[in-house]
């Protein structure tokens, strides 16, 4: 019986003075259903009388269980009131119904915090997937900021969680505030902290600067206690959740995410009503504006910088790629300075280059002046250890190679000319040749290459046919055996009427 039928019962026969019968025909239902209402005084209990559990005869167990061991967990309860023969044979869930009616919630009691206006900011970083930049997948996040009495919130995306990015974040959301708060609040953030957490923590010496600089009070949460941030929490998930959630197809590239940060802040996100102050932040904040600090007149430096040492090649490493320096500075420790946009290369306070900053990984950025200046300076080093590689055959080619620099000619043609000869012909007939020339006066690498073609057609031997490599660089970097050859005029049959001279094989 419900309370809508026990009322019309008592209407009928109280108001209409219907016999019990007749009710029972008008309402469809049994004479002792109309009995009963009749002899109620009060409106039945809404829902079925409840059954007794089959818990119930184990009550007294369980509680003096819990009793001596209160963080029994439903199992362990229903294994001890389950032995022996008259034990309980239902089912866990009673048990558990059971335990969560006499134990008390283990659940967290949070209190409300209220700031006052330009009392503090809440900072924190948020991941946002990948995104292709050029033909390299970055991670993309979201540094999210709100003063906690407005409840206005500045958002930026970057390609890292870096120390400077977050350095650089923090700053651009003062300006974007136009003022500083007293407080900052933050978690364990790597930026930030070093070690420890909540009042133990240890904080970066380069973030306490920056809270010097702006006048601002640290305070970090404890370790995994999101609550005590719950301003910032419940930013960071409005921005996945409002801002991102269905805009694949609007955020492809990381340029779409940096037009995207400043228009949905300033309008969607600064203008809603807000579910727990019910104002729009951007009103509020007319009341928190005069509160804040203004912002010092001389900016903080958010520049990365870091020691690099320049490698044999003359570059420099930073964020995955590759940047060319005068070759000059081979094996030198300079300053980089990384901004968002240009990384700049310190030479003991001088500036000696300047590079757009690449967010791809895996990159060679090359000026080409400083590709040019490696050049050269290569084939200065060749030349001279060309030189030394023929002076080095022999008291005959040391004696050519003065000829040679008293003459005015091109001496590096010269040299490279003749020890080709002497790959081609090998040492003893070029040193030979060049013997020649020197009682001839005539200091040229053409007549010393016309000496041995003459010498070999006088021995009746075919002139040798000097590689013609595609790339000259990779053959001249392989270091073989001298070639003699003499050595194939002997497989030939040739030479056997000649003696071997002290150079060749016997």
């Amino acid at each position: 019986m419900n309370v809508a039928l026990w009322a019309e019962i008592r209407r009928l026969h109280e108001i209409e003075g219907l016999s019990a019968r007749a009710i029972a025909r008008r309402l469809h239902c049994c004479t002792k259903t109309v009995a009963k209402a009749l002899a109620m005084s009060a409106p039945p209990a809404p829902g079925p009388t409840p059954r007794e559990s089959t818990l119930e005869p184990y009550r007294a167990k369980i509680d003096a269980l819990l009793a001596r061991y209160p963080d029994l967990t439903a199992v362990r309860v229903m294994e001890e009131i389950s032995q022996g023969e008259d034990g309980y044979c239902g089912s866990v869930y009673p048990v558990r119904r059971y335990l969560r009616q006499v134990r008390p919630a283990r659940g967290r009691v949070y209190q409300e915090v209220m700031y006052e206006p330009g009392e503090a900011m809440q900072v924190d970083w948020g991941d946002c997937g990948r995104v292709m930049v050029g033909q390299t997948s970055r991670r993309v996040s979201v540094f999210v900021a709100v003063l906690c009495y407005s409840r206005l919130c500045y958002i930026e995306f970057s390609l890292s969680q870096r120390k400077a990015d977050f350095y650089r974040s923090l700053v651009h959301a003062l300006e974007f505030f136009q003022g500083s708060p007293r407080k900052i609040i933050f978690d364990n953030l790597k930026a930030a902290v070093t070690s420890g957490s909540g009042r133990y923590a240890c904080l970066h010496p380069e973030f306490l600067a920056l809270c010097g600089h702006f006048c601002l009070e640290a305070i970090a949460c404890a370790a995994r206690d999101p609550e005590s941030k719950g301003i910032v929490e419940g930013g960071v998930r409005y921005v996945k959740r409002n801002a991102l959630a269905g805009r694949d197809e609007e955020l492809r590239t990381w340029e779409d995410y940096q037009r995207f940060a400043p228009r949905w802040r300033d309008e969607v996100a600064n203008v809603r009503l807000h579910a727990t102050t019910k104002e729009r932040p951007v009103d509020r904040f007319e009341q928190e504006r005069p509160r804040l600090r203004a912002l010092p007149a001389i900016p903080f430096d958010t520049d990365e910088m870091l020691s690099v040492v320049v490698t044999p090649q003359a570059r420099v490493r930073y964020d995955g790629n590759r940047y060319s320096v005068p070759p000059a500075l081979v094996r030198k420790t300079l300053l980089l300075r990384a901004s968002p946009r240009v990384v700049r290369i310190f030479d003991q306070g001088q500036e000696v280059v300047c590079h757009q900053r690449c967010y791809e990984k895996g990159q060679l950025i090359r000026r080409p002046e400083d590709h040019l200046a490696a050049l050269k300076l290569r084939r200065r080093r060749q030349a001279s250890q060309r030189e030394e590689e023929f002076v080095a055959l022999g008291p005959e080619a040391r004696e050519f190679h003065r000829k040679l620099l008293s003459m005015p000619v091109k001496l590096a043609v010269h040299l490279r000319r003749l020890l080709g000869l002497v790959r081609l012909y090998g040492r003893r007939d070029v040193l030979a040749a060049i013997g020649q020339t020197l009682q001839y006066q005539t200091y040229d690498a053409a007549y010393v290459e016309t000496l041995l073609l003459q010498q070999r057609r006088r021995r009746e031997l075919p002139s040798p046919t000097p590689l013609q490599p595609k790339r000259r660089e990779l053959i001249e970097d392989i270091h073989l055996e001298e070639p003699d050859p003499a050595r194939y005029d002997r497989f030939c049959g040739d030479g056997d009427d000649q003696e071997p001279s002290s150079d060749q094989e016997p």
